[in-house]
This record gives structure tokens, sequence and C-alpha cells, in this order.
């Protein structure tokens, strides 16, 4: 290590060119790096619900929709100056580049109009809005089956239903289109923009610009902390160039591997920037006490720094990759992915504190030395403190933690997740209030979609057997949340079966069977249309039937797992499963229940499926490293459980104060793992040289409470005080992410200066005022170590700097 580390530093100049290099090219190759911003990419291969989804977009082109809605008091009106109005705007979202097609209720007139003329039931010089003639019966029916959809009940709320093209065949991304819409509503009185295809672009838009924010503001509260503790712009300077360099090669390698981020993955820069702090903070304090305390000359300093914590470093960046690795076993590729990144972020963390850290320490002669911070004397005294309270009373101590963990740890068995993708944006931004206006005023923004396969051509037997589904899906009920009673599960149900119903009762069309009925109505609605039922065969050479529900998007995990069980329940009832034929009626024909409503109330159960085995591996993958590095498996059990007890307590408490785990929770357990683990490492490396250097195991704990937990506090307040600004996101999985962090860094920080003394306590035998080899009784343990004499111990001098 003595030999390394001069070298290390004797070479500084030559890394540091090198580290230029790497930054300058990693520079360049991150541009490319893309952002998935499709739903997809968060299920696991073979996913049903994923299956059944992108089946119902092979069969009918398209199935994402959005809702352009506004105020119109004289939509309505019978001069037809409403419905000229709407007919204005609705073609010009349909211009809007990935709008394939638009629905709307002056669509709809127009379509009656071309009808009525060719009957000859419209003179044309009465033109105008025969969906508006309240006497027209048929008229009026079509008016009422597309209420909810193209208009309210009041008369004053227009929506434009916009089909938008398929993701796999849009040449621009899909958030360009959702602002072409946004801007265009902008110029309309009461426009609202809602959706799901806009949930999802506005949770990517909060993530890609969170991650900003945690570029700009979280490395500058950060850094203003550590100025503050060691009063030094270069000092401050250094961590953010480790993260810098860590970062940027990152995502040059997820370039040059053709791999994008994804929702998950997001939060790159943050992991980052957390192992990166905390590895540059515990070489700051280390070089401030040679440098300070021990009076070494610059290089010297710098020498006896990575001479004594580079090997802990290097393990501490192994541990940390391989708590990452095992997410790679995740079956969600953008979790498996994101254990990948971490992965090698981990490992170029280490890369680049060895290529930066020499140089930009030992660069010219201004500001060179970090100083003692405001206050610290009070630290050192509670440090000094805790060492001898945990020497003189261990077992108190961990009677205490037990009791404490299993009255909070015990909240776990109250956890629920948050399956409602609305409650992952704060209550007062712009999508919430569209969707809030939606629901009240159209009766639900959830889209379902129910898919039948049908016979090549449309006849009255299967119609009367989608409309007896129909009646039934419309009394469907489900248990209020808030109530004894019950509420109506769904607030439409529309499908091309209720148009036939409609025709039935017009002489024009009573002598046409439904499928002449179906391609009258192609002719002159051909958007609609190819919704309802397919013309052509698939390559299987079979026919489907699309029925369209809506209901509230806003709905408990509860509620909305009942939902679609039931609503399969009644789809599979009319048609009937057969023998092996799950899935299908008793001709053999296939039905699904699937939609953007199904896929966003699994998409968290996706991502948290996988958590419980992703942790146990990182236990595993952490603890083989751990081994490794102190050949001892007791060792490996006192590391483990100070990193393992704050997760229990943390989820715990979350169970108990019902804060239901959102996307921000994935991963979390791992994470957080792989994140403590740090500081146990140099905790166990420092307890380990100065046993070596022949303490007994109270001494050499007080030695390293001293020194390893100033370092571990320092970083610990740094980056719960960055990870603070993600509090302030719209979207609430980034505040959820940031806090469940930073409460997981206290919770670390105060396993290792707490449990893993106890531990090593207990463990390890020992207590307060025992005495070295030679039979000299030493001070207490909470005595400051940098007035111990060096003979306390008989060692080599090489043992004695790897205790320092």
């Amino acid at each position: 290590m003595t030999r390394f580390a001069r070298f290390m530093v004797n070479m500084r100049w030559y890394l540091l060119v090198v580290a230029i290099g790497l930054a300058g090219a990693s520079f360049i190759l991150k541009s490319d790096v893309e952002f998935d911003n499709s739903i997809e990419g968060m299920f696991a291969p073979g996913n049903q619900a994923l299956a059944e989804y992108q089946q119902l977009k092979d069969i009918f082109g398209g199935a994402e929709i959005v809702l352009a809605v506004y105020e119109d008091a004289e939509l309505m009106n019978p001069d037809g100056s409403g419905l000229a109005r709407l007919r204005s705007r609705t073609a010009e979202v349909k211009d809007v580049e990935g709008v394939i097609d638009v629905l709307s209720l002056a669509e709809i007139n127009d379509a009656l109009t071309e009808v009525y003329t060719l009957g000859n039931f419209l003179k044309a010089e009465e033109g105008g809005a025969p969906i508006l003639d309240a006497d027209d019966k048929m008229a009026s029916a079509f008016l009422d089956m597309f209420e909810g959809y193209t208009h309210a009940e009041d008369g004053k709320t227009a929506a434009i239903v916009c089909l938008l093209q398929r993701l796999e065949t849009l040449q621009i991304p899909r958030a360009t289109t959702i602002k072409a819409l946004r801007s265009i509503a902008d110029g309309w009185d009461g426009s609202r923009i809602t959706g799901e295809p806009v949930l999802l672009a506005d949770g990517f838009r909060f993530i890609r610009r969170d991650g900003s924010r945690l570029n700009q503001v979280c490395l500058l509260l950060m850094s203003f902390v550590i100025i503050a503790c060691f009063r030094s712009v270069r000092w401050m300077l250094i961590p953010i160039a480790v993260i810098k360099l860590s970062l940027w090669m990152t995502l040059a390698t997820l370039a040059l591997l053709g791999w994008k981020l994804t929702m998950v993955s997001s939060m790159l820069s943050a992991i980052v920037a957390v192992i990166s702090v905390a590895t540059v903070v515990h070489i700051t304090v280390r070089y401030r006490e040679a440098r300070l305390k021990n009076g070494k000359a610059r290089v010297e300093g710098m020498v006896a720094v990575f001479e004594s914590l580079l090997m802990p470093i290097t393990w501490t960046c192994l541990t940390t990759a391989a708590g990452f690795l095992a997410l790679t076993l995740a079956d969600v590729e953008p979790v498996s992915d994101f254990g990948w990144m971490m992965t090698f972020g981990s490992l170029f963390v280490l890369v680049s504190v060895m290529l930066l850290v020499p140089g930009l320490a030992l660069l010219g002669n201004v500001d060179t030395d970090p100083q003692k911070t405001w206050g610290e004397g009070l630290l050192e005294n509670v440090l000094r403190k805790s060492s001898f309270l945990i020497s003189k009373y261990p077992q108190r101590i961990g009677l205490l933690i037990a009791l404490v963990l299993v009255a909070v740890g015990s909240g776990v068995m109250f956890l629920e997740v948050e399956t409602d993708f609305t409650k992952n944006f704060r209550e007062d931004s712009e999508i919430i209030q569209a969707y809030t206006f939606v629901e009240e005023r159209l009766g639900g923004a959830g889209l379902l979609d129910v898919v039948i396969e049908s016979p090549p051509e449309l006849n009255r037997g299967f119609l009367k057997r989608i409309n007896e589904m129909q009646d039934q899906l419309r009394g469907l009920n489900l248990a209020s949340p808030n109530s004894q009673g019950v509420e109506p599960a769904l607030s439409h149900v529309v499908s091309f079966a209720d148009a036939n119903r409609i025709l039935d009762s017009n002489p024009l069309f009573i002598l046409l069977r439904p499928e002449p009925r179906f391609k009258a109505m192609s002719a002159v609605m051909p958007g609609f249309s190819a919704q309802m039922k397919t013309t052509e065969p698939d390559a299987a050479g079979k026919h489907y039937f699309h029925v369209m529900l809506r209901t509230s998007q806003q709905k408990t995990a509860a509620q909305q797992a009942e939902l679609i069980d039931r609503v399969t329940e009644i789809v599979r009832e009319h048609f009937p499963e057969s023998g092996d034929n799950a899935g299908k009626d008793s001709k053999g024909r296939k039905t699904m229940t699937t939609g953007f409503f199904v896929l966003l109330s699994n998409i968290v159960n996706s991502v948290l499926a996988d958590q419980l085995k992703t942790f146990l591996a990182a236990c595993l993958f952490i603890g083989l490293v751990i081994w490794l590095a102190f050949s001892s498996f007791r060792l490996v059990l006192i590391a483990l459980v100070p990193n393992i007890l704050p997760i229990i307590g943390l989820l715990g408490m979350l169970g108990w104060l019902g804060i239901k785990l959102n996307m921000g929770a994935a991963m979390i357990a791992a994470v957080s793992l792989g994140l403590s683990i740090d500081g146990t490492i140099h905790y166990l490396t420092g307890y380990k040289a100065n046993k070596r250097a022949g303490f007994r195991t109270s001494r050499a704990i007080g030695r390293v409470q001293f020194r390893t937990g100033r370092a571990l506090i320092y970083s610990t307040l740094a980056l719960v005080i960055g990870f603070g600004s993600l509090c302030t996101s719209e979207f609430i999985p980034t505040v959820f992410f940031g806090g469940l962090v930073g409460l997981s860094m206290l919770g670390g920080m105060l396993g290792n200066l707490i449990v893993l003394p106890v531990l090593l306590t207990m463990l390890g035998g020992g207590g307060h005022g025992t005495r070295t080899r030679k039979g000299k009784r030493t001070r207490p343990t909470g005595a400051d170590p940098d007035r111990d004499q060096d003979a306390e111990a008989s060692t080599s001098t090489t043992n004695l700097n790897e205790a320092e």
C-alpha cells in the first residue's frame, strides 16, 4: 500500500491528464444517451398485462388517447356557432404531428349531416347542427351515446378525443405531441389536456427535470455543507469533480452499449453523488488530520492518506457495486439495467478518486488544507461520550435497540402499494387539476378496453350478446372507500353495439344487417369505426370487436383490482371459457380486459415484484465481498446487521404512518444497503487496523468512533441536505426517493455509529479501561486518540499508520 500510494501521488499530474482526457471523451459520448419514455419498458418480459395491451395496439393500431377539453357556453346553441368553433379546433388538433385521428361532437354532427343528406332527410338549406335537434330521436340517441366522451351533460364542456400514433412508428417523442396539444389548447377558455399518455409524459418530464435539479441545486447544497464543514473551496470542488467524472464515464458507457435511461434509472446521478461524496469526505478528514494534527508535508500527508484509505475505499466501492449487481437479477429490464449502470458507476467512482484527488489536492499553493469546522469540539465530545457509553453498557443499549426495532419494524405488516398513478403528482399540479376537472365533468379519465374475437361479419346474435354484457357492465357497482355504500364502477360503456341499437329504430337502416351498417358508419366516421372493429383479419385470420370503458382513474389499489377482476368475470360470463381454452368463449374466441388503466394499475407492482429477491441477493453479494475483505464470517454478520435494521425500521415507519409505497420506493432496500455499507467498511477497516496495532476491543472502537465517525457525520449531513432539494419536486416518487434516501443515510449513519460498535463490543470482548498487551492501562475509551502515545502498543510503524 505504501509503495502504491506513493506511486499514485508521484504520478498525480499524469493521472490528472488522463482524467481530463476521459472527461472530454465521456462528455461528448454521453450526449448520445437517450431516455426511454415508453410504459412497456416498466414490465418484465412475458407480463400478461403488457402482452394483452400490446396485442390491443397490434389489433387496433393505437389505443392511446388524449382528451383536449375546454368550456364553451355556446356549445349547444341551435344556430351551430359553438359547433363551428369546435370544428375549427378539432381540425387544428388533428394537424398535430403524432395525432392520427380525432373524435368530437363536430365530427359526429358532420357524419350525421352526411348520412341525412344522402337519405334526403335534411335539406341543404337547413344545414347546421342536426345532432342538436331535440326532436330528432336518432340524433338525440347519438348525443346520449357519446356523452362523457365528446361533451359533458352540462352542455358547455367540449372534449376532443385525440387518438395518438403508436410510439414504435412515431418519428418524434411523445412529449413533443403532448406539448403541441397543450400549446394549442392554451388559447382556449377553460382548457385542459389529460389522459394516461399525459400522465406518463408529465411523469417523465418531471423526472428529467429533477435529474437536472439534482445536478444543480442538490450539488450546490452539498457544496455549501462541505465548505461549512471544512472551510475550503478546493475541498468543496474535489467531490464535485469526482461526481462529474464518474457520472460522465457511466453515461458514456451507456451510450457505447446503446442503453437508455428510464423512469427507474433517472436517479443515477443521485446515487453516484452519494458514493462520491462519502468517499471524498473520508479522504478530506484524514488529510486534515495528517496536515493539521500530525504536521506532515502536503505530499507526505497525501501518501499517508492513501496508504491508510486506499484499501477501505476500494472495498467500499466493490461492496456498493456488489449491492447494485443484485438488481441485475430483476425480471423488469429497466431495474436490471439500472443495476448494471450503478455497478459501473460505483467502480468509476474508485477510478475517479485515484485519477483526480492526488492531483487536485496538491495542485497550486492556494487554499491547500481543509480546516476545522465551527462547533467541531461539540461533535468530538458527543463521539467520545457515545463510545464510552457503548463500551460500558453494550447489553442495555442493544436491548433498547432491539425493542425499538420490533416496535417500529412491525409496521411492515401494514405496508400498502399505491397503484393510483395520479397520486404520483401533487394535488395542486396542472395535471391533477385537469384530471379532477375531467372526472367531475365527463365522469372519468381512466380507460379500459375489452377485446373480443368476433365473427368476420357482424350478426345480430353476436351484437345481442355484446349489448347484454354492456348492460351488466353499466350496472356494476363497487364498495365506496369513504362510506358503507356502493358507487358505480364504470362511468361509460361504448361500442358499435350501441350505434347498431340506435340504427335499429331508424327506417333508413332498419332493413340493413349489422355488417353493412358498420361499413356505412366507417364511410362517414372512419377513425372512430376503426377502433370499434377490425375490417381486415390479422395474421391468424381473426377479427376483433372493441368495447371501450371509462372509469375514474383515482381509485384505491383494492378498487382497481376489484374492478379489473369484475369486468373480466362479466366478459367471460357472456363469452364463457371452455375446456382448456382459458380466456376463450365456447366457440374458441379469445377475450381480453386490458388498456392503459390496467397497465398503470400494475406498474408499481411490476417494479416492486423483485424487491425481496434483489434485497436477499444484495445481502449475499455484499456479504461475500466483506468476507473477502476481512476473512471472517462473524464480521460479515456484524457488518450486515447495522445496515439491514435501518431498512426494516424505515419500511416499518412507513407502514405505521400509512404511507403507501410508490415507484420512489422501488429498489430502496437494495439501494440503501449498498449505500450505507460504505461507512461500515471504513469502520471495520479502522477497527481491524487498531486491533492489529495491539488495542483491545473497547480501545479500538473508541479510536475508530472518533475518526471515522466524523467523516460519516459530515458526509451524511451533506447528502441529506442535498437530497432535501428533491422534496420540492412535482413528481411524488421523486420526493419519496429523496426522502427515503435521506432517511436511509441517517439510519445507516446511526447503525454504523451505535449498532455496529455495540455488536463489536458484545461479540469482540473487552470493556471500559482495558489493558494493552504490555499490560499498561489505557485511558477511558472516550479519550482523544490524538493525545495517545503510539508507544501504548508494541507494533510496527506500518500498523500504527494503519491505525491512524
